[in-house]
């Protein structure tokens, strides 16, 4: 008897549409050590997560949810200061310090496109980040509780996954200058509504870090 099987992409899950989209900052989250490999060699890194909003819809209506993960590091050469300089439009200079939770409740406009991992599923990227053009106040769907828990399980995961695998030990933290991030169950900083009554004000184009 032969026994036919086929490899199909898990679920229905759709990504985030391509395009320049508004976005605001929803939440920041501290990944801890993160194994990660380069030119052959292990190591574990500290790792942050910047959590997005934009006004695109998915099919239950709930406004859209993307994701970056950096080192976190403000080197020069990090993809981390880099991408905050974009944000913000002026340079992270040598010793400044950046508290991350100050991100949340920021505007800006991202650059998306759609990649395809090692086993051809499609996924939507952040190619690039710049100043605001739209003020954007966050949705109040995002639920900052149920990501870390899919965090929590992740890693759980990968830290099982390690241990078999012999893997570097975990021996402390190296959180970037600065760094912070919501307790959990908090939802963002921005506001979701305007008081009632209250004019609005003229777009500014600057962000709050």
């Amino acid at each position: 008897m032969s026994l036919v099987l086929e490899s199909k992409p898990g679920g229905d899950f759709k990504p985030h549409v391509e395009g320049i989209h508004p976005a605001v900052c929803v939440d920041v989250i501290d990944l801890g050590l993160v194994e990660t490999e380069f030119q052959g060699e292990r190591r574990l890194v500290n790792k942050v997560r910047v959590f997005f909003e934009t006004e695109q819809k998915n099919e239950e209506g709930k406004n859209c949810i993307i994701t970056k993960t950096f080192t976190a590091s403000l080197h020069p050469k990090a993809r981390l200061a880099e991408f905050l300089s974009k944000w913000r439009g002026r340079p992270v200079v040598p010793g400044e310090s950046i508290d991350l939770a100050k991100l949340i409740g920021s505007n800006c406009t991202l650059v998306i496109s759609h990649q395809k991992n090692l086993v051809g599923r499609t996924y939507a990227s952040i190619d690039a980040v710049s100043k605001p053009t739209k003020r954007l106040v966050a949705s109040g769907g995002y639920d900052p509780v149920a990501a870390r828990q899919r965090i929590a399980e992740w890693k759980a995961k990968e830290q099982a996954a390690s241990r078999g695998a012999g893997s570097p030990k975990s021996e402390g933290r190296n959180p970037i200058q600065g760094a912070a991030a919501p307790a959990a169950g908090t939802k963002s900083n921005a506001p979701t509504t305007a008081p009632a009554g209250a004019a609005e004000p003229p777009f500014d184009p600057e962000v709050g870090f």
